[in-house]
């Protein structure tokens, strides 16, 4: 009886930690989701361009995302809570204190280590997670995904809130509730006690050649980029469009944040939706069906706003329904790098967008934000050809 108790105790325990570990997710990624619809107001306050802007972003996402497979291979061998803690400490402060920037140096500084608190948090919460869930890791990471998509999808309110209604100047006092949750997750996150899987001689070197020697987790970065691919040009270049329509921050906030709401809601259920499809067609269906989408969107986004509005917010659920699935499916394939390989699926894969930035916005600039993205939403469709070579067990 005694035994029965303490195992209970700990599925709380573990429980807890979820739970914790989740709403950090959606705390720290609400900060990250601050810059998009206010950057067309940044821009114009400092009086820099979309090709120097897209060029911050990129230096952000090229610190952060491009480092967290870093971060998790510390993270899978050194089991302090390091990189939670401070990573909501430097997301939420850094990334609020964008409303004071002067200059173009200002905002990039502040975006570089905002981003790199970001690109903390991910990989080792979300090693965790996998730690804490047990058997039902499928379930509790389609929570923890969407609680990040949510926590994204919420932080363009709040910026486009402030800047509306108090002046961008307002927007470090943002950074308040994020320092305090920081706290409170360190408090109620357990230490782990396990071993790590990692033994102590084995190199970054040839955890990297481990990992892309794998031909599925190859595929599955490759999908997980085209995702990002998507829904960071959505996100960051239809608001700078939208402004020169005449629409205000306030409204450019709304827009992104129904974008990613449904997003987080296409994660949520995209498992349900895997039971009935399979998640071979899960994953065609979110790499071909933002171009469908895309293409109706550019025929209607003058003649019927509203309608074009509810394709764009479609375009977010569907491109997100493969998220959580692609996740779970690369964590089991090589389960001995947690944290690593969560890096890889949630960080890499945006610092490769990350990286094209410039040459996104220096694209949008001289050939049209509509353009741009019809180009953008075709590659997934056609690189959707690779998923035919992943297992036809996703537990294989």
């Amino acid at each position: 009886m005694p035994q029965e108790n303490t195992e209970d105790l700990n599925i709380q325990e573990n429980k807890k930690a979820v739970a914790w570990l989740t709403l950090g997710h959606g705390v720290v990624d609400s900060y990250s989701g601050f810059i998009n619809p206010i950057l067309p107001f940044i821009v114009a306050n400092i009086g820099t361009t979309l090709a120097a802007a897209t060029c911050a972003l990129s230096a952000s996402q090229l610190f952060s995302s491009m480092m967290q497979p870093v971060f998790g291979f510390i993270a899978d061998k050194w089991r302090k809570r390091f990189f939670i803690f401070w990573g909501i400490i430097m997301a939420s402060v850094f990334l609020s204190l964008t409303g004071l920037v002067r200059n173009i140096w200002q905002l990039a500084l502040c975006l570089i280590i905002g981003g790199i608190g970001v690109g903390f948090y991910h990989p080792q919460a979300t090693g965790f997670v996998v730690r804490f869930s047990g058997k039902k890791l499928a379930k509790y990471m389609s929570i923890f995904i969407a609680a990040g998509t949510i926590g994204y999808s919420v932080g363009p309110i709040i910026s486009s809130t402030i800047t509306q209604f108090f002046g961008i100047s307002k927007l470090p006092f943002s950074a308040i509730w994020g320092v305090l949750f920081a706290f409170a997750v360190f408090v109620c996150v357990p230490k782990v006690s396990d071993k790590t899987e990692i033994k102590s001689e084995s190199s970054f070197k040839q955890a990297l050649k481990d990992i892309f020697s794998n031909k599925t987790i190859r595929i599955l970065i490759m999908v997980s980029a085209l995702k990002s691919l998507v829904a960071s040009s959505f996100s960051v270049l239809l608001p700078f469009y939208w402004k020169d329509l005449g629409y205000n921050a306030f409204q450019i906030g709304i827009a992104v944040f129904a974008f990613l709401t449904v997003g987080a809601l296409g994660t949520y259920v995209s498992s349900k939706y895997e039971k009935i499809i399979g998640y071979k067609n899960v994953f065609y269906t979110s790499l071909i069906v933002p171009f469908i989408l895309t293409t109706i969107f550019a025929m209607l986004v003058k003649i019927l706003p509203v309608v074009s509005f509810v394709i764009y917010v479609l375009t977010g659920f569907v491109t997100m329904l493969s998220v959580s699935i692609n996740m779970v499916m690369a964590q089991k394939t090589m389960p001995q790098y947690k944290s690593m390989i969560s890096g890889f699926i949630g960080g890499f894969s945006w610092g490769i967008v990350g990286v094209m930035l410039p040459l996104i916005g220096f694209f949008a600039q001289n050939t049209g934000i509509i353009k741009t993205l019809l180009v953008i939403s075709a590659i997934p469709a056609v690189l959707s050809y690779f998923v035919k070579y992943l297992p036809d067990n996703k537990n294989d």
